[in-house]
């Protein structure tokens, strides 16, 4: 199972990949003290929450595990090509049905208006992927075959 930083690693990789024209980076650690700095605008990542169903029954716990992801849309511009609604849409195309590293395809979970400040518009757009926890294997918990010796019989 990839760790959560690889999942989020990778949904930055893949938005940088397909929308080159704006910022993609992690959300940042202190909110109120961002400062955009690229002409256009930038999409901020982060990791919402995780939600996981009983185990399923293998022998081991393994138990289905639905991440919430978000991208914080911060932009210049509301309407047109190259706003902030037009954004959004270039997001969700870029993410839906994407394969993040041990996941399913993303879905689309929701969108919302967060804010206008200072001549910037805000929408977050989430989304969630299905992934599998399955604990870890134990290192030499079980006796393993060492030798083995091969002897003809007639």
């Amino acid at each position: 199972m990839a760790a959560t930083v690889e999942i989020i690693d990778a949904l930055v990789a893949r938005l940088q990949a397909r929308l080159p024209g704006l910022q993609v980076e992690y959300f940042p650690e202190r909110p109120a003290e961002y400062r955009l700095n690229h002409p256009a605008g930038a999409l901020l990542v982060s990791y919402l929450s995780s939600q996981f169903a009983a185990p399923v029954d293998a022998g081991i716990v393994a138990q289905p595990r639905t991440l919430k992801l978000s991208v914080t849309v911060v932009l210049r511009q509301l309407n047109g090509r190259t706003g902030a609604v037009a954004v959004l849409d270039d997001v969700r195309r870029a993410l839906v049905g994407y394969r993040l590293p041990d996941c399913r395809k993303l879905q689309a979970a929701g969108e919302r208006f967060l804010g206008q400040n200072s001549n910037l518009w805000q929408y977050a757009t989430d989304f969630t992927a299905l992934a599998m926890q399955v604990e870890e294997d134990e290192v030499d918990a079980d006796p393993r075959l060492s030798q083995v010796n091969h002897e003809e019989h007639p």
